[in-house]
């Protein structure tokens, strides 16, 4: 006999969840429109400090593309962000 492990994703709750958020984009006021603010400000050179929904959020480059490494570049961003 297999036992099935549990999920740490309660896929349940995650589709109730994006029907909520879907209902309230057809019903709000701008109607089936979504839009995200990022602001970004340079610190020094390519090391970037910058917001998007309240968290805050630093890039950075390598010291071979100008940068002094202290943060993540851009691009391990996006790549993370395909990953999740």
């Amino acid at each position: 006999m297999t036992r099935r492990s549990k999920s740490r994703v309660d896929l349940e709750k995650m589709r109730m969840e994006y029907e909520k958020f879907r209902s309230s984009v057809r019903m709000g006021a701008n109607r089936g429109k979504i839009s995200f603010r990022a602001v970004a400000t340079i610190v020094e050179n390519v090391h970037l400090e910058g917001t998007v929904r309240g968290f805050r959020l630093e890039s950075d480059e390598p010291e071979e593309r100008g940068g002094t490494n202290l943060a993540p570049a851009p691009l391990s961003y996006f790549l993370m962000g395909a990953a999740f």
